[in-house]
C-alpha cells in the first residue's frame, strides 16, 4: 500500500513539474525560480540568472508545492503560506509561498551539486590563484577551522565541497550537520546528519556530534544560536572544522557570527570566536568574471588582543 501511494505521488509530481522538468534534469542549471507572473527564471553555470521562455500555471505550481509538502508530512495553505522542504526524486531544496502572502504561488528550487570542484578546478577557472589554493589546502591539512562567507547563490557550498574534497584525503572521521543534503564528502569514515527543526535542531545535532567520536565537525550553514555550540565543539578537541555563513565581506563574517550567537546569549564571546576561527574566506557573485564568481578575501584570525579586537591578517600574495 505504501509503495503504491509513493508511486502515485511520484507520478503526480512528474505531471506537475512537466513545464520545468528540463531544467531539473539539466546539469548546468543550479537554481529554478518561479515568480508570481508565472515566468520561470533559472541560474545557470557560466551564464548566470536569466528569464526563460517557460511559463508555469498557477495550478501546476500550487499542485507541485502541495505534493512536496505532503511528502514531508506537512501542509501549505492560507494559514501556513510558507514552505521550506526537500523535493523528492530530484533532491532540490524548495522555498515556496502561496497566497495570501503572494498574489500567486512562487518558489525557488536549489538543485544539489552534480559535480564536485576541487581547488585545482577553482585555479583553472581563475577564481583562485595558485597561492590562494595552496594556502587553503594547507589550512585544511593543518586542521585550521575555516568559515566560508558570502551572499545567497555566491557559491559558498560549492567552495565548501572543494575543501571537503581536500579533507577527504586526511582519513579523518568527518561529522556533517546540515538541513539539506548539499555537502558532498568522499571521506571513508563519515556521518552525515540532517536536522529537521523543531524535531531535531542544529544545536542538538552539534551537541550529539561530540558523542560520535568525530575528528572534524562540519556545519552546512550557520544560521542561528547553534553557532555558539559549534565554536565550543571546535575549541574543545575538534579542530579542522568547516562551516558556511551569510556575510557581505570577509571582515564582516565574525561580526555576523556574533549576531547569531546573541540570539541565545546576551553578549557574544568574542575571545572564544578569536580562538576558534582560524581562517575566514569570502566568495561573491561577479558578473564580470567568466565563472560568475570571485574570491573577495581571505583573512587569518590570530586571536583577540588586549584592545578587545580580533587580530586579523589578510592574505596577501607576494609577487
Amino acid at each position: 500500500m505504501k509503495d503504491a501511494i509513493t508511486r502515485r505521488r511520484a507520478a503526480s509530481l512528474y505531471s506537475a513539474v512537466e513545464p520545468i522538468v528540463r531544467f531539473l534534469e539539466q546539469d548546468s542549471v543550479i537554481e529554478i525560480m518561479l515568480n508570481s507572473d508565472g515566468k520561470v527564471w533559472v541560474d545557470e553555470a557560466g551564464k548566470g540568472m536569466y528569464c526563460t521562455d517557460t511559463v508555469m500555471s498557477q495550478e501546476d505550481a500550487e499542485r507541485m508545492i502541495r505534493l512536496i509538502a505532503a511528502s514531508m508530512n506537512t501542509e501549505i495553505h492560507e494559514k501556513n503560506p510558507s514552505l521550506a522542504a526537500r523535493m523528492p526524486i530530484w533532491g532540490a531544496r524548495l522555498q515556496a509561498c502561496v497566497p495570501p502572502v503572494v498574489s500567486s504561488p512562487v518558489f525557488s528550487l536549489r538543485k544539489p551539486a552534480k559535480f564536485i570542484f576541487s581547488l585545482e578546478d577553482y585555479v583553472r577557472q581563475g577564481i583562485l590563484s595558485e597561492a590562494q589554493a595552496i594556502y587553503l589546502d594547507d589550512a585544511v591539512k593543518s586542521r585550521k577551522n575555516l568559515l566560508i562567507g558570502g551572499g545567497t547563490g555566491s557559491g559558498k557550498t560549492t567552495l565548501a565541497n572543494a575543501l571537503l574534497h581536500s579533507i577527504s584525503s586526511t582519513k579523518d572521521r568527518v561529522y556533517i550537520v546540515e538541513d539539506n543534503p548539499e555537502l558532498q564528502c568522499s571521506a571513508e569514515n563519515m556521518v552525515q546528519v540532517l536536522v529537521q527543526p523543531p524535531l531535531y535542531s542544529h544545536r542538538q545535532a552539534i551537541m550529539d556530534a561530540l558523542r560520535f567520536r568525530p575528528d572534524r565537525i562540519i556545519v552546512g550553514e550557520v544560521r542561528d544560536g547553534a553557532a555558539l555550540d559549534m565554536l565550543k565543539a571546535w575549541n574543545t578537541g575538534h579542530p579542522g572544522g568547516l562551516a558556511t555563513i551569510h556575510a557581505n565581506s570577509a571582515a564582516a563574517m565574525l561580526q555576523r557570527l556574533c549576531q547569531l550567537i546573541e540570539e541565545v546569549v546576551p553578549s557574544a564571546p568574542r575571545e572564544l570566536i578569536g580562538e576558534a576561527i582560524d581562517v575566514c574566506v569570502h566568495i561573491q557573485r561577479d558578473p564580470r568574471h567568466p565563472a560568475g564568481r570571485a574570491l573577495s578575501g581571505i583573512i587569518a584570525v590570530n586571536g583577540f588582543d588586549k584592545n578587545s579586537a580580533w587580530v586579523l591578517e589578510p592574505f596577501i600574495e607576494h609577487t
